[in-house]
């Protein structure tokens, strides 16, 4: 709650940033923010992912669209791989920044720094909803331009997908059809 009245405070809306810009939140491991294993507790990782997305809704121009005008985000998948352990007060910097998007989900790379070294990174895949349609990214953008009467502009054209995005998406796929496969076979089965 404390970090979120923070960035709140910080008014991070003043300083606008393009959609693609790579945008760095700091953190500060606190004790209470370990476990105990004397090391950032495992839940802690999705909390300050959340914060950093509002940050970047915020710096790329997203707020009031979602305060007056019914736009939303919602998380739809994460990955969290972890590569070493971050240590109690650490300066942990997370970086963050949009790698792709098509019709239905953007994803957003997440990385864990302390004094520039990797300790974890996240892969996150975010639906963009307003009157309960999913938009696509380019689509907020395009919002966000016309509230801030930028000239009309294109649908902005999507970065092409990274191999871990891709993916991601073919796994997430064989999720849904290995779902789909045990729901049929339970139903097939006598009762």
């Amino acid at each position: 709650m404390m970090r979120s009245l923070l960035l709140l405070l910080a008014r991070p809306w003043r300083q606008p940033l393009p959609a693609l810009a790579l945008l760095r939140h700091r953190f500060r491991v606190m004790p209470w923010d370990c476990d105990l294993n004397v090391h950032l507790t495992n839940g802690r990782y999705p909390q300050w992912l959340d914060l950093a997305r509002t940050e970047f809704f915020l710096r790329i121009g997203a707020g009031p669209l979602f305060v007056r005008f019914g736009w939303r985000s919602v998380l739809a998948s994460q990955t969290l791989t972890f590569v070493r352990e971050i240590k109690p007060l650490a300066a942990v910097d997370v970086e963050s920044r949009v790698l792709h998007w098509d019709k239905k989900y953007f994803y957003m790379e997440h990385r864990f720094l302390v004094d520039g070294r990797l300790h974890a990174k996240a892969l996150a895949r975010i639906a963009m909803l307003k009157g309960g349609k999913v938009r696509s990214f380019g689509a907020l953008q395009q919002a966000i331009a016309r509230y801030q009467q930028q000239p009309a502009a294109e649908q902005p054209e999507t970065p092409v997908a990274p191999l871990e995005v891709l993916a991601k998406i073919e796994l997430l796929g064989a999720k849904r059809l290995a779902e789909e496969e045990r729901e049929a076979r339970h139903a097939a089965r006598p009762q």
